[in-house]
């Protein structure tokens, strides 16, 4: 036998012989402290069913309660001492729910006689062990049973939190529903507190509506996300759950209903909420690509007041015409439904604020509240309904709008196209031989192009990762080296980036702009080296010419150039000056006298290309 949790499921866990069928009435039991040595009857019924004898008595003023997962070590004895099972010789304590029939009626009872810390031996007789069945072959038939039990601890499904500071005492009424109350959705309440044990009135029974997490006293707030809608109950705070009462009592007695709530959901970065006023129909949201009819109204947060109405406005998702935070909860309603949002300012109108609307003007920086109804949505056909054709047809309208995007500075918009437009053709294994040869045309523009977005964000490794998937349709392709060079020497790997540039001039000698592109590549190696050398000769200066070469020349430094440390430790890196190269993206260039070039290696003129050349 391996212990209580294995031996025999059909007694211990479960109990006794005619315990199946057996409904008893629930009787409240109140159980008397016992000195080491004491022996006393703990069963329900006091007819000597349960004799508990205190080996080491516990500590605190609780017992576990029905529901409770207690955990316990144990060891069980016959009669004549034979041992036939003990979670203490296998080193694992035993955790069960207790009152609830999982382990044999003996247990049930006598454990919920017992405190924490506790050791006692419970002599169960066989109707509160395993009756006329025994448990065969260690148990036989009729057997009284002795536990010797150490209760260590207990989670209680009425210590909320486990931890004693809030223990429901009584429910008056039971909850409907699955869920409970977030910290942010809205409650409808009734409370009243009471000093503990009937004491005196602190505050009389009172009506209120409020956000959870804003209650009046701390262990409101937490006690309403354990209720649900329409439960009733008396909770017993202390410690930490008292704060916020009047007074500042170090206990209380509250009695809550929970009547109903709200639900309330986080936007915006989890810094607006959205919370539903009128339930919309089915499940169905719109998609990107959506055409929807919205009406809307908003307000300023800081005084409520209506700046702007707006009736049956019909526009495509995923085009940002709607500021962020309301197109993310136009994006979430069903049909019919009407919704409240309460947005930050970075989410709506941000520091530029909005003028000339219908009523009024939502200043700079100012957080504003929508009320959106959706009047109806037609949702953009998804991608997995879409034939071969429809894919590269929808791909390269998408691509045309990023294309508008972009040219109109909207950048961020522009990404997202090139990246939608990218997953309708990404996987074109089924495409015939003419649309695979139109979907890899579309993916090394739709590469090229998000690169080109990626250079102009300043986000380096992105526009790498695009260009370098444009190389894998097409090796040599100049833009593609070009850019992904471009975005190397940014984050200084000028290894990469000279590498990509001599690939592009080795197709084309007389390409301006990766002739500027290297130029420009080797003055930065330069002032790199520049710099390395101010750090050794740092170094030098500070072992006092213990690897210096005493009198000698002036040595080469780490990026091949001849310097002096002692006099490239005192020098200015050369000042930096901002130039255009290649349709508008910004670099760094040295000043015109700082001499990086190689030797007999003439230095190119940088240039602006024309968008036609950049841009596809």
């Amino acid at each position: 036998m391996d212990g209580l949790s294995e031996m025999d499921l059909s007694s211990m866990m479960g109990g006794a012989e005619g315990r199946e069928s057996e409904e008893e009435e629930e009787v409240a039991m109140v159980y008397e402290d016992m000195d080491v040595g004491e022996e006393k009857d703990v069963s329900k019924l006091q007819g000597g069913g349960i004799l508990k004898k205190v080996l080491a008595k516990g500590t605190g003023e609780g017992r576990p309660e029905v529901g409770a997962e207690v955990t316990v070590h144990y060891t069980g004895t016959l009669l004549d001492g034979s041992k036939f099972d003990s979670s203490v010789d296998r080193g694992d304590p035993f955790k069960f729910k207790l009152g609830v029939g999982q382990v044999i009626k003996g247990w049930d009872e006598g454990v919920a006689s017992m405190k924490k810390g506790e050791k006692a031996i419970l002599t169960c007789q066989p109707e509160y062990a395993y009756g006329a069945r025994g448990s065969p072959p260690t148990i036989p038939p009729q057997s009284t049973l002795q536990f010797e039990v150490e209760l260590f601890s207990w989670k209680s499904d009425n210590d909320l939190f486990n931890d004693g500071g809030c223990i429901r005492v009584k429910t008056l009424a039971k909850g409907s529903g699955y869920g409970f109350p977030k910290d942010i959705d809205e409650a409808t309440v009734t409370y009243a507190v009471a000093a503990p044990d009937g004491g005196a009135q602190i505050i009389a029974a009172t009506d209120a509506e409020f956000t959870v997490k804003a209650a009046p006293f701390e262990g409101l707030a937490k006690v309403l996300t354990r209720m649900k809608s329409g439960e009733s109950c008396v909770v017993q705070m202390t410690g930490q759950y008292c704060v916020g009462l009047p007074g500042a009592p170090a206990a209380a007695d509250v009695t809550v209903t929970l009547k109903s709530y709200r639900n309330v959901d986080a936007i915006c970065d989890l810094r607006g909420t959205v919370k539903v006023l009128t339930e919309g129909e089915g499940f169905d949201t719109p998609n990107d690509g959506a055409a929807c009819t919205v009406s809307y109204s908003t307000s300023l947060a800081s005084t409520g007041a209506v700046v702007d109405e707006v009736s049956d406005f019909c526009y495509e998702t995923g085009n940002e015409v709607l500021p962020a935070g309301l197109e993310e909860v136009v994006m979430r309603m069903k049909k019919g439904e009407v919704a409240e949002a309460a947005v930050p300012a970075d989410f709506a109108y941000g520091a530029a604020g909005k003028q000339g609307l219908s009523k009024g003007e939502v200043p700079a920086d100012a957080d504003v509240v929508f009320t959106i109804t959706m009047t109806a949505f037609e949702n953009e056909k998804e991608t997995y309904t879409m034939n071969t054709g429809e894919k590269i047809e929808a791909a390269d309208k998408v691509k045309t709008a990023g294309n508008g995007a972009y040219k109109s500075g909207n950048l961020h918009l522009a990404s997202k196209k090139y990246d939608k437009a990218l997953r309708y053709v990404e996987h074109d294994q089924s495409f015939s031989d003419e649309e695979k040869v139109a979907s890899k045309a579309l993916k090394l523009s739709l590469f090229l192009n998000a690169a080109a977005v990626a250079l102009k964000r300043k986000s380096w490794r992105d526009a790498q990762s695009s260009a370098g998937k444009a190389l894998e349709i097409e090796g040599a392709n100049q833009k593609a080296l070009y850019r992904r060079a471009q975005a190397a020497a940014e984050i200084e790997e000028y290894d990469e980036a000279r590498r990509d540039v001599k690939k592009l001039l080795e197709g084309d000698a007389k390409h301006r702009e990766g002739r500027a592109l290297l130029t420009r590549i080797k003055k930065l190696e330069a002032v790199q080296a520049k710099k390395d050398a101010k750090v050794f000769g740092g170094m030098f200066s500070k072992l006092g010419g213990l690897y210096a070469d005493e009198g000698g020349p002036a040595r080469e430094g780490p990026g091949g150039e001849t310097f002096d440390p002692a006099l490239a430790s005192g020098d200015a890196p050369p000042k930096l000056e901002p130039i255009d190269i290649g349709h508008g993206f910004s670099m760094e260039e040295v000043q015109d006298g700082d001499d990086a070039g190689a030797e007999g290696e003439a230095e190119a003129e940088p240039v602006m290309p024309a968008v036609s050349k950049e841009f596809v």
